[in-house]
């Protein structure tokens, strides 16, 4: 074979003469130049022919692949520590409000802090954030009663004193170590004008007997100056050491008053003059100098604390959405054109209903690649990716999940590793029994095909010297001269010069997109004479 700089030279010299082809040569069946021509015979020059050992890429949402635009791609997904190493998994997290909420606590950074920006935070005692969170990436962590936190409105806009509110819904997460009676997960205090005098304010939640027990005090205004109480108590049992999520709401329009624990009504009431549906609506109006304490008798955990000026219908109960999410990996290299991409595998886990759908796409390029072009194509982890038909090719490879979660949204698939098995492409075997017959200006050449299934077709070198492929002067055009169909058993060379001796070398190449281009044959040589047959 040639030397890698003897090949450069030469490849110049074929662009060269491609160059000053005109267009009708360059239509012609024998001929295919290009760059891609080149690149193809490089790798004819350092591949071996003949079949190549299957392969294994195995890659995790920690792999980086440098042929990639874009790297792992994550929707309603995130990375967590698996059991083996980093795994996909479903991201737990609460709808958002179509409504800015006015106080949000998600206790997702190191110190608690108002997502929202309108309340300050100050933390009293020893406070850690735990990872075991509902949602998000933390959860506040207390423990009576040296532990709370202290919240003052600082926005105008955020529970602004003497200002009539009006829909307002109050909720959060707990996790209870103990659930004792007496603890208390929240605690408002101000002073509100009512007239010419001050009243004292309260909104408390605490727990009595294992149920929540929620209590307003002077929050709703009596337009006729009365002082008003209403209490909201639970019927649940709240469960040490299980998360559970209380919510009260208020209806501007009509009054309503409700406590919902885990989406079920647990208690209802009215915020009007009769405690009935009839009667004049109380607004929450705030007190001045107010200050929130939360935890300030609970321990436990605290998770997803907002208050919203609005009524919601439908609170995030799900761990996980139903819609569930997806992650798309980066494009990955197998390492060489018209790989076959023999199967692919995965480490998962899918507990109860959950499920983790896949998709691939593969192609000897990925430029131009985009969300949804070239098309996903669907399949099942260590399934047969061909079916009645050959095993999909390509040099690029990406994958797409899409994760679903259990039928109660609180469980999630996993995925912790993935298998590519595929085989690359090699260039083919050498045409056999190649011979040469003179004529008068004219050498016939024939060979046996390769019998192998992906041949496109076969490449004639020619040449004045041992070794030395780039004759010219045959009609068919210059070497080399590529010649389509796998069928194809000979070429005939005119044009050439009588008393001249050629040497001659059979190769052939693949379909791949730039095909592969074998080992030649033996070498063999002609003379064309006036006095040959």
């Amino acid at each position: 074979m040639w030397s890698l700089p003897g090949l450069a030279s030469r490849f110049s010299r074929i662009e060269e003469r491609y160059s000053m082809m005109d267009s009708r040569d360059r239509s012609n069946t024998f001929f295919v130049r290009g760059l891609a021509v080149a690149a193809a015979l490089s790798l004819a020059a350092v591949a071996a022919p003949g079949p190549c050992a299957e392969e294994t890429l195995s890659v995790n949402a920690a792999t980086v692949s440098a042929s990639s635009p874009r790297q792992w791609v994550f929707d309603g997904t995130a990375v967590v520590a698996g059991p083996i190493g980093p795994d996909i998994e479903l991201r737990a997290a609460a709808s958002e409000d179509a409504t800015p909420p006015d106080l949000y606590l998600s206790f997702d950074g190191e110190a608690p802090a108002d997502d929202s920006g309108r309340w300050g935070v100050d933390v009293v005692g020893p406070y850690a954030r735990s990872a075991k969170a509902r949602f998000g990436a933390g959860a506040g962590s207390f423990k009576a009663p040296d532990t709370k936190l202290t919240l003052q409105p600082k926005a105008a806009t955020s529970f602004a004193p003497d200002q009539p509110m009006r829909d307002l819904t109050l909720e959060f997460w707990v996790k209870p170590t103990r659930a004792d009676s007496g603890e208390i997960v929240l605690l408002w205090k101000a002073n509100r004008r009512n007239g010419k005098s001050w009243i004292p304010q309260q909104i408390s939640c605490i727990i009595l007997r294992n149920r929540v027990v929620f209590g307003f005090i002077n929050f709703f205004a009596d337009p006729d100056g009365r002082q008003t109480t209403f209490s909201l108590q639970g019927t649940q049992a709240i469960v040490p050491g299980t998360w559970s999520h209380h919510l009260v709401r208020f209806d501007s329009s009509t009054g309503l008053l409700e406590y919902l624990m885990n989406g079920e009504v647990e208690a209802v009431t009215y915020a009007t003059s009769t405690k009935k549906q009839a009667g004049a609506v109380f607004n929450p109006v705030p007190g001045g100098s107010g200050r929130l304490e939360l935890a300030p008798n609970f321990t436990g955990l605290i998770d997803e604390f907002r208050i919203v000026q609005d009524f919601i219908e439908e609170p995030a109960l799900r761990r996980y959405p139903a819609a569930g999410g997806s992650a798309v990996s980066p494009i990955f290299d197998l390492g060489a054109t018209n790989s076959a991409i023999l199967g692919i595998e995965a480490t998962a886990r899918t507990p109860g209903e959950a499920a983790v759908h896949w998709r691939y796409r593969a192609g000897d390029t990925s430029a131009g690649w985009r969300d949804d072009d070239p098309e996903w194509v669907p399949f099942v982890p260590g399934a047969d990716l061909a079916g009645d038909r050959a095993a999909p090719r390509g040099r690029y490879l990406q994958l797409r999940m899409e994760l679903y979660p259990d039928a109660a949204g609180e469980r999630s698939p996993a995925v912790s590793e993935i298998r590519i098995r595929h085989e690359q492409d090699r260039a083919p075997s050498p045409p056999s029994a190649a011979r040469a017959a003179p004529g008068d200006n004219r050498i016939a050449i024939s060979w046996t095909p390769v019998s192998e299934s992906d041949i496109e077709g076969y490449v004639v070198y020619y040449g004045l010297s041992s070794g030395d492929y780039f004759g010219t002067g045959a009609s068919e055009g210059p070497s080399p001269i590529f010649v389509r169909g796998a069928k194809t058993a000979g070429l005939t060379l005119h044009g050439l010069k009588n008393g001249t001796l050629y040497f001659i070398a059979v190769a052939a190449y693949d379909g791949a997109n730039p095909p592969h281009i074998g080992e030649s044959s033996r070498e063999i040589s002609s003379r064309p004479s006036r006095a040959s047959p």
